[in-house]
């Protein structure tokens, strides 16, 4: 056994201050330490075969919520059919919206006329957005499903990349 340790009698405190351009620096440097800790696991698993199927098969998964049971036999046509409840709903939104604001304004008979100006409006307001969709450039690509048809191409597109992978 060693002698034991002598109390320090005097203690001597160093305190170092950072002016606002070190603490600027210092919070980049943390930032980006940070951002590398996260980002290597990601792309190290993207890099890897296992790891992009496994990212893609749990996206599709994701994107079939959305979609209709049978969606890879069904052509455009018939997924454009499929997404035509939105119209309606969108519609039927519009219409309880002029309902509300035509019946504040002029009772019933306001009622029944916001109504069907608000569901007129958002059946024009969905088949216009659904144009909006449309790519002239390439005639061949059919965006006139409208923000859905993006679901439908995107889950084309992973179901194409799993397949591939898996060969």
């Amino acid at each position: 056994m060693g002698m034991p340790k002598v109390k320090p009698d005097n203690v001597v405190r160093h305190e170092l201050v950072l002016g606002r351009s070190e603490r600027e620096l210092l919070d980049t440097v943390a930032t980006a330490y940070t951002v590398n800790r996260i980002a290597m696991p990601i792309t190290g698993l993207l890099a890897s075969t296992t790891g992009l199927l496994l990212v893609s098969t749990l996206l599709l998964s994701q994107l079939e919520k959305y979609l209709p049971p049978d969606w890879r036999d069904r052509d455009d046509n018939s997924l454009l059919d499929w997404f035509e409840t939105q119209n309606l709903v969108v519609g039927g939104t519009f219409a309880i919206i002029g309902g509300i604001f035509g019946g504040l304004v002029g009772g019933p008979w306001g009622a029944a006329a916001g109504a069907t100006v608000g569901g007129v409006a958002g059946g024009v307001y969905t088949e216009a957005a659904e144009d909006v969709w449309e790519n002239p450039a390439d005639p061949g690509a059919r965006l006139t499903l409208g923000p859905f048809g993006q679901i439908v191409a995107g889950a084309r597109q992973l179901d194409l990349l799993i397949e591939q992978i898996q060969q």
